[in-house]
C-alpha cells in the first residue's frame, strides 16, 4: 500500500449532494431548518392545553389561511415542469427547493392553526389529508434522491453510475495500492450489491442487504486502518500523518460505497418512484377538495 499527497478527481455525480462537507452551507441550512421545524412543533404540542390560538379568528386564523395557500401553490411545481409556456419561469431547481419548503411549512402552520386539536368532521378529513400528502411528500423526497444526482440533479442512468464506479475504484486503489485482500472484499461487496434481482424480492430483501453492507464496509474500514498503522510504522509517520492518511482513505471509501449502493439499488428505487407518482397526486387533488370543502363549511356555518 502506497498512500501518496497525489489530487483524485471524484465522480460528477450522487456526491455533489449525499457527501457535502459535513458543515458546508447547504448542508447546515438543512439542519438549520430541520431542527426549527422539530423545535416549533415540540413547541406547539407541548403547549396545545393553553388554547394561545384560535382556528376561528386571530393569529390561528391567519396562520391556517397562510399554510392553506402554501399547500395550494405546491400545485406550481408540476404545472411549471408539465405546462410549456412555464418553462421559462426560472430554474426548475428552485421551484423544487420553494416546493419541498412549503410542503413543510404548510403543514405546520395548519397544525398551529388547529392548536393540535381535532376539530369537525371536515377538519379532521381535511387535516389528515394534509398530513397524508406531507407524509407522502418525504417519502417521495428519499426515492428521489436515489435516483437523481444530487437534490438538483438530473436524473441518473445506469451507464453514468457505473463510470462513477469506476473512477471511485481507481480513486481509492491509486491513493492505496489496495491489497488482494482489501481488494477481496471489495469484490464480495460488489456482488452483494449489484446482484440482478426481481423487484418484490429485493425490495423484501432490502433490510437484510443493507446490514450486510454495513458489515461489509466495517470490515472494509477494518482492514484499510490495519494497512496504514502497519505502512505507519513501516515508514516512521508522525501521528498528523496516520491521521490524515486514514482520513483521506476512508472518505474515498465512503465515497466508492455509496456509488456501489446507487448503482445497485437504481431500479429497485426507480420503481418505487414510479408507483410513488402514481399515488401522490390522487393525494393531493384529495387534499386540496378536502381543504375547499373545510373552508365552505367553515364560513357557510
Amino acid at each position: 500500500m502506497d498512500t501518496t499527497n497525489a489530487q483524485f478527481r471524484l465522480p460528477k455525480g450522487q456526491f455533489q449532494d449525499e457527501s457535502l462537507p459535513r458543515f458546508s452551507p447547504r448542508r447546515l441550512g438543512t439542519i438549520l431548518f430541520t431542527f426549527g421545524v422539530i423545535a416549533a412543533l415540540v413547541f406547539g404540542w407541548e403547549n396545545r392545553a393553553d388554547s394561545y390560538l384560535s382556528a376561528a379568528d386571530g393569529w390561528g386564523y391567519i396562520l391556517g389561511i397562510i399554510g392553506g395557500s402554501m399547500m395550494t401553490l405546491l400545485l406550481f411545481y408540476p404545472l411549471r415542469k408539465k405546462l410549456r409556456f412555464m418553462h421559462s419561469w426560472g430554474p426548475i431547481k428552485y421551484w423544487f427547493r420553494t416546493h419541498m419548503v412549503f410542503g413543510v411549512i404548510g403543514p405546520v402552520l395548519i397544525l398551529f392553526h388547529s392548536n393540535f386539536h381535532l376539530g369537525s368532521t371536515n377538519s379532521n378529513v381535511a387535516l389528515m389529508c394534509m398530513l397524508l400528502v406531507a407524509s407522502s411528500g418525504l417519502v417521495g423526497r428519499f426515492f428521489y434522491t436515489r435516483i437523481h444526482f444530487g437534490l438538483y440533479g438530473h436524473r441518473a442512468t445506469l451507464e453514468e453510475l457505473r463510470k462513477d464506479l469506476r473512477i471511485t475504484r481507481n480513486n481509492l486503489n491509486e491513493h492505496n495500492k489496495l491489497s488482494p485482500r482489501i481488494i477481496e472484499h471489495m469484490k464480495q461487496y460488489e456482488r452483494l450489491m449489484l446482484r440482478k434481482r426481481v423487484f418484490l424480492v429485493h425490495l423484501l430483501l432490502l433490510p437484510a442487504i443493507y446490514l450486510r453492507a454495513r458489515w461489509q464496509l466495517s470490515r472494509l474500514k477494518h482492514a484499510l486502518k490495519q494497512e496504514l498503522r502497519i505502512l505507519a510504522k513501516k515508514n516512521k509517520w508522525n501521528r498528523k500523518m496516520l491521521h490524515d492518511s486514514i482520513g483521506e482513505t476512508l472518505y474515498l471509501l465512503r465515497e466508492y460505497f455509496l456509488c456501489v449502493r446507487k448503482t445497485g439499488q437504481l431500479s429497485l428505487y426507480a420503481r418505487l418512484f414510479s408507483i410513488w407518482h402514481v399515488m401522490h397526486f390522487p393525494l393531493f387533488i384529495m387534499m386540496v377538495i378536502a381543504g375547499i370543502v373545510h373552508v365552505i363549511a367553515v364560513h357557510a356555518y
